[in-house]
């Protein structure tokens, strides 16, 4: 599964547990998330994302909380595969929907796809984003990204995508017609 739509899973997520600042880092295949700001209802919610079946920890409350939460390929496909059939329910667009937390990170992400990254580490705070992140060809380098320019990136690429699927199917070839001459 691509970084892009691993990290859109994961922010989904971290929306519904309200957790708006984070360490997101690659272990491997799976993705660790770190934060200081999660509250026990929060770890509540990543918990049973996670492991729906699992009501170990509802009957006894723990008074820390885990501050990290690790993300499995199958943990990913599965969060997917519920996000995509309650999008199939609920099929009304967000125009905003870029600016979202899941797709700030997807877009992230899709950068992390085409730079190849093979590891990485966010660090996500309401002002800044910075990413450093390891090639598979050994390379290393890191960015930094304000909210605002990666919804602007999200944007962009969202309007890439849709002209592309748009421009492959099978609508009619509209050409420009010649100006009529005015004299």
């Amino acid at each position: 599964m691509t970084h892009a739509k691993s990290l859109r899973v994961i922010g989904q997520c971290l929306e519904v547990a309200r957790l708006g600042e984070f360490e997101l880092e690659t272990d491997g295949e799976n993705y660790i998330v770190k934060s200081d700001f999660l509250t026990k209802t929060g770890e509540w919610i990543l918990r049973h994302a996670l492991r729906p079946n699992d009501l170990s920890g509802e009957s006894a409350p723990q008074s820390t909380v885990n501050r990290l939460v690790r993300f499995t390929p199958v943990d990913i496909s599965r969060l997917d595969e519920q996000a995509q059939r309650q999008r199939r329910i609920n099929s009304s667009p967000d125009p905003q929907a870029y600016r979202k937390l899941s797709q700030l990170l997807r877009t992230l992400g899709a950068h992390l796809d085409r730079t190849a990254a093979n590891s990485f580490r966010i660090s996500w705070t309401s002002a800044l984003i910075s990413v450093g992140f390891e090639s598979s060809d050994g390379q290393s380098d890191s960015r930094t990204f304000t909210t605002d320019k990666l919804g602007e990136l999200g944007a962009h690429s969202r309007f890439r995508r849709s002209s592309l699927t748009r421009s492959d199917s099978n609508l009619p070839n509209f050409q420009k017609r010649p100006r009529p001459q005015t004299r």
